[in-house]
């Protein structure tokens, strides 16, 4: 089933301003996905297609009635159609976008005709409300015990001991090995032969919103450097079957010069280091504006190249990202080129709701 925050997190990426929303909307139209109207019509979306029974609203009162619902081929293609037609501004429309807060963009939605349900918006709010992510109150967090503090202060005592022997009781194989493997390991790995690509030097006049071709334009220099010149031939490739924010259009690119990639939406850290230690650059999807503690934004893609004890280091096609604060610092043609980015950092603007909720990009099918 598909998750409230995998909906944000792709609407975010499509332009939707108010991602959440695009949440509440899901869940309304399908009730967490049991009822899809379509072929992964995520909202009700109509138009030719299925056609099913549906409840709507004529003169205040309700109705049931047949219609037909669009298809699509992902859920990622529906969410971009979404967006593009409800919250962007589309042809003559001026989408929802223009909203100040994510209360009046739900109210513009019921304005503009999306639903007949007099209380559209008001269910849609209280979706947003009842599914925000709760604050972290890190003045409980700084109480908590941190293990390497524990090391620290190991002493050989026994209710140390039986401490440290219930903690390894609960883990399981593949944790403890992962365990040993960072715990003997001393500096960490480097990727040599990434090409560095910087986005705004594109010469296709899209350079400014084409960091996940360039951060996969980099992968592909290192797998088989022949297949391109530089990520703008990639960029053209990408257009032939769709956007460039498009991970259905990357992946029939990906095809057609025959390389093996896979998108992921549930990565977590141990699936960076580990294929950073086969070898394999990872492009990542982060959440690049606001501070560390909230990030926001419609996404951004950076390639990570290797990492060391305290950061990875990472190629960012649009230069130098100030983590803390959400700002560039630089943003030069090569400011981005193997940066160090901290690790607990960038953990916060690439793991969002959980340890294991990451966007990434998964070559490793090309290494033996």
């Amino acid at each position: 089933m598909i998750t409230w925050h995998t909906v944000a997190s792709m609407a975010s990426q499509a332009g939707a301003k108010f991602p959440e929303l695009c949440a509440a909307q899901y869940v309304l139209e399908t009730g967490w996905g049991r009822h899809l109207s379509g072929k992964n019509n995520l909202f009700g979306l109509k138009g030719s297609g299925t056609v099913v029974a549906t409840t709507e609203y004529i003169n205040g009162k309700e109705v049931s009635i047949k219609d037909s619902f669009l298809d699509f081929e992902t859920p990622n293609e529906c969410i971009n159609y979404l967006v593009d037609r409800w919250y962007k501004d589309y042809k003559g429309y001026k989408g929802i976008n223009k909203a100040s807060t994510r209360e009046e963009a739900a109210l513009l939605l019921v304005k503009e005709g999306y639903s007949t349900d007099p209380k559209y918006a008001e269910k849609l709010v209280k979706l947003m409300n009842a599914n925000s992510i709760p604050a972290v109150n890190k003045s409980s967090q700084s109480n908590k015990i941190k293990l390497a503090d524990a090391a620290f202060y190991y002493k050989g005592a026994p209710h140390q001991v039986y401490a440290w022997e219930k903690l390894q009781e609960s883990l399981t194989e593949e944790q403890l090995a992962e365990f040993e493997k960072n715990y003997r390991k001393k500096e960490g790995v480097e990727i040599p032969g990434v090409v560095y690509y910087y986005q705004r030097d594109s010469k296709t006049g899209h350079g400014e919103r084409s960091c996940q071709s360039s951060a996969i334009a980099m992968v592909i220099s290192k797998i088989r450097p022949e297949l391109i010149d530089d990520d703008d031939e990639y960029l053209r490739l990408v257009f032939k079957y769709g956007d460039t924010v498009s991970q259905d259009a990357h992946q029939k690119a990906l095809s057609e010069l025959g390389v093996k990639a896979s998108f992921r939406m549930n990565g977590n850290r141990t699936d960076l280091l580990r294929l950073l230690d086969k070898g394999v650059p990872v492009p990542i999807g982060i959440l690049h504006k606001g501070p560390s503690s909230a990030p926001r934004g419609g996404g951004h893609w950076i390639t990570l190249v290797g990492y060391d004890n305290n950061n990875f280091i990472v190629n960012d096609p649009f230069g130098k990202l100030n983590l803390k604060d959400g700002i560039y610092s630089s943003s030069g043609s090569a400011d981005g080129r193997l940066v160090r980015y901290d690790k607990e950092l960038l953990m916060k603007r690439w793991l969002i709701q959980s340890q294991s909720d990451g966007w990434f990009w998964d070559f490793s099918a090309n290494w033996s």
